[in-house]
């Protein structure tokens, strides 16, 4: 990159070193600057851990450059006729912005920009050379004297790289790097993200003209980064660009760039995979929401016998045998579905245990089985209900949570382990189930209409309670209470076989139910 400038300047600056007592890392540098024979600046420098710097902020009060300093983002700028340059603490990278056209280019030093006391220093050598190309009339320093010069504008040599333009052809585009010598290496390199970067060694580009380049077709933008030793030019192309090759054109300097495009068979091709691709990616995400394994939760077991019957018998043994009846209806009945068993024994489980026994199997249905019952035998009260997994509303909603939640006082530091389950944060705690709500509703209906047209249970609805077994499950759930134990009639239903079949049944068709119409839902490619 050069600039042009109306005056006709030469400088010579002559680097005379002082050095000061400063610590071994950094060592203070003067650098007298000499803008004509009587006139002369010092500029300050330093040298540290043996690469030298020079403070382009003196350069450029020397060389009377505009110049600007922003405290706040740490950059400083100086301007050198119709170019800026720009300068960033801790950055190696310039950015050169030809101030008519508003275009940029970025250039890299060996080293980053340092800020000392509100001065900017650049690496000695990496910046001369920056400067070179910055400098119409070239720039030459002598390493043994340390002269810096500055030559005349009217010794401006020309640009290598004068501009570009865009053919089309019948397969592609072509693109002419206009060029006023012959190159010598050349890469093009062709990203699948549609970036095409070409870079050529030993070149100067005209960055102003390559900015006002006419862009059509499958050449959507171009960028242009020089450095000291090369040139890259980076296009955006379009997506059905399959291909760029150079070519050296030998009746002229230019170099030629062929961007193949695709042909319509190739896109048709194409375009045939990726439907398939797609087609694939659904299928393989409608297998893994595929309702194929099924959580079935007795409820308490071992020394956790849970609600006692008027009769004494216990919910463990009821949710057990009503658990067991359903696993072999579904297993018998509903091929490639797994069905597992937080208990298939009289085992005392813990409640977050049944939750991770469901995570670990890959359940997509998790239902924990229960009876109901009050403090006062025989009750009146009867029927089913079936709960999901929220902060109870009502006042025998939050007893029933509490009462089902008081078996975590048989496991071994429960409380630690249960202590966040607070009323304040229990709505938190539900809101990590957010995914499954919807789901866990819609079976919540199904399964209550298909408990009360096939069971002689009265339907006590759809609520919501705080039950701890539901809390981690990564999936829809909800916990059934089958009955009350406390009410003679339905203990003595709950407690046969007879009683524990009908149950079983009515579950096992709402289930069958559910698993038709989320799945038809799934193959149509949304869940409802």
């Amino acid at each position: 990159m050069h600039v042009r400038h109306s005056s006709h300047l030469t400088a010579v600056v002559f680097f005379s070193l002082f050095w000061l007592s400063l610590p071994a890392f950094a060592e203070e540098i003067r650098l007298l600057v000499r803008t004509s024979p009587r006139d002369s600046v010092e500029v300050a420098g330093y040298d540290s851990a043996g690469v030298r710097y020079i403070c382009v902020s003196d350069l450029a009060t020397a060389l009377r450059f505009a110049s600007a300093v922003n405290d706040t983002v740490q950059k400083f700028e100086f301007r050198v006729s119709a170019q800026r340059i720009k300068f960033s603490r801790n950055n190696p990278f310039l950015v050169v912005t030809d101030v008519p056209s508003n275009a940029s280019s970025v250039y890299q030093l060996s080293q980053s920009v340092i800020l000392r006391e509100r001065k900017y220093y650049a690496p000695l050598f990496a910046f001369v050379s920056f400067f070179d190309r910055m400098w119409a009339g070239g720039v030459s320093l002598d390493s043994i004297t340390h002269t810096l010069s500055l030559g005349s504008f009217e010794d401006a040599p020309e640009f290598d790289i004068t501009g570009v333009s865009i053919e089309r052809k019948s397969n592609g585009y072509l693109l002419i790097v206009h060029a006023l010598r012959k190159f010598g290496e050349v890469e093009a390199w062709l990203k699948p993200d549609g970036w095409l970067f070409v870079t050529i060694a030993n070149a100067k580009a005209d960055t102003f003209a390559l900015s006002r380049t006419r862009l059509f077709g499958a050449v959507r933008s171009l960028l242009t980064f020089q450095s000291p030793t090369s040139v890259q030019l980076t296009f955006k192309v379009s997506p059905d660009v399959a291909q760029a090759e150079v070519i050296h054109e030998p009746e002229s300097h230019d170099l030629l760039i062929a961007l193949r495009t695709l042909s319509p068979p190739e896109k048709e091709a194409i375009e045939k995979k990726r439907q398939q691709a797609i087609q694939e990616n659904l299928e393989k995400e409608r297998s893994r929401w595929k309702l194929d394994v099924i959580v079935i939760d007795a409820g308490h077991g071992g020394k956790d016998p849970g609600a006692l019957g008027v009769a004494k018998t216990k919910e463990k043994d009821i949710t057990l045998g009503v658990a067991l009846k359903l696993g072999k209806l579904l297993e018998k009945n509903l091929k490639g579905v797994k069905v597992v068993y937080t208990r298939k024994t009289d085992t005392f489980v813990e409640l977050y245990r049944r939750a991770q026994i469901a995570n670990e199997a890959g359940g997509k249905l998790f239902v924990s089985i229960h009876c109901n019952s009050l403090e006062r035998k025989p009750s009146r009260a009867r029927g089913f209900e079936i709960y999901l997994l929220r902060p109870g509303k009502t006042e025998e909603a939050i007893d029933i949570a509490e009462r089902e939640n008081s078996v975590i006082q048989l496991e071994e530091g429960y409380e630690q382990r249960y202590q966040k389950l607070t009323e304040e944060n229990f709505i938190l705690v539900t809101m990590a189930q957010s995914a499954y709500v919807k789901y866990s509703e819609h079976f919540a209906e199904i399964a209550a209409e298909t408990m009360e047209k096939h069971s002689t249970l009265r339907n006590s609805g759809v609520k919501q309670a705080g039950f701890y077994v539901l809390v981690g499950a990564s999936m829809p759930n909800v916990l059934v209470e089958s009955g009350y134990i406390s009410n003679r009639a339905e203990e003595k239903f709950l407690k046969s076989s007879a009683g524990q079949t009908k149950i079983a049944e009515a579950l096992f068709k709402g289930i069958k139910q559910y698993k038709e119409i989320y799945e038809k839902a799934l193959s149509e490619g949304s869940k409802q």
